[in-house]
């Protein structure tokens, strides 16, 4: 029967861990909300043919929808499920490969240092089981920009002790050809 001091020691590892993850998060979302750099274009040379303004993005279509969406899923479920007994999987930044845009895999690396040391250490395991996730009818969308709210509950393992927690996220996710790829998450509830 484990005494008071284990108790203890496993109350501390666990706030240990909190905070650290508290800070990475904090770090992710600040990373997340800035906005690209601005620039002055360059005036043409005389007698230099400008190329047609780009058009808008259209509407996206349903299966543009469905895509997005599925590309939401892919991403809780690649960012969610790892485990410490294998540590080269550990860094998001390898599990997410092909599912992120550049400036989003720029504001997780903090977490690429940060994610493979607690996981090991608290001997973490995770898992995911997505309980929604639909396009975001509230949000600005298009052929290039698609929002889904995405509902799931992650089962994390810590030290043998189970903590199952309830994440809403609000994901963009930009087109990039024919796939699509998560740009920004943040907290939606």
């Amino acid at each position: 029967m484990p005494g008071a001091a284990d108790h203890h020691q496993l109350a501390r590892r666990t706030a240990g861990f909190l905070a650290l993850l508290v800070a990475a998060l904090i770090t992710l979302a600040t990373g997340c909300t800035t906005s690209p750099p601005s620039f002055t274009p360059v005036p043409p040379a005389a007698g230099a043919s400008l190329p047609p303004p780009r058009t808008q993005p259209g509407p996206a279509t349903p299966a543009q929808q469905r895509a997005a969406v599925a590309a939401a899923r892919h991403f809780a479920h690649r960012l969610l499920t790892y485990t410490h007994r294998a540590p080269e999987q550990l860094a998001p930044s390898v599990r997410l490969r092909g599912l992120i845009t550049h400036r989003y895999a720029a504001a997780l690396a903090p977490r690429d240092r940060i994610d493979p040391t607690l996981a090991t250490t608290l001997s973490e395991v995770s898992s995911v089981r997505i309980t929604s996730a639909r396009i975001a009818a509230d949000a600005p969308g298009d052929s290039d920009t698609q929002y889904v709210l995405l509902t799931c509950t992650q089962k994390l393992t810590l030290d043998e002790r189970t903590e199952h927690i309830e994440l809403i996220w609000s994901l963009r996710l930009l087109r990039y050809g024919a796939t699509w790829r998560v740009d920004e998450v943040s907290q939606a509830g």
